[in-house]
C-alpha cells in the first residue's frame, strides 16, 4: 500500500557525513582510537554511577522475596 503522497526528505548529505566520518575514524592508529575510547568511558562515568546507585536504592526497597 504505497501513499502517493508520502515524499520523504533527502538525507543524503547525513549519510555523506557519516561515510566521511567513518573514513577519519578507519584512517586512525590503533592508539589514537583507544584514546576516543578512553575519554568516552570518562565522559559517560557519572552516568553509569548514577544507574548503579539508582538499581542499589530499587533493590533496598523492593519487598523481600521468599
Amino acid at each position: 500500500m504505497t501513499n502517493e503522497y508520502s515524499q520523504y526528505p533527502d538525507i543524503s548529505d547525513i549519510l555523506a557525513w557519516k561515510a566521511s566520518g567513518r573514513r577519519q575514524r578507519a584512517a586512525l592508529s590503533f592508539a589514537e582510537k583507544l584514546d576516543i575510547l578512553d575519554a568516552l568511558k570518562e565522559r559517560v562515568e557519572p552516568l553509569v554511577q548514577a544507574r548503579r546507585i539508582r538499581r542499589e536504592r530499587q533493590v533496598r526497597l523492593e519487598p523481600q522475596r521468599a
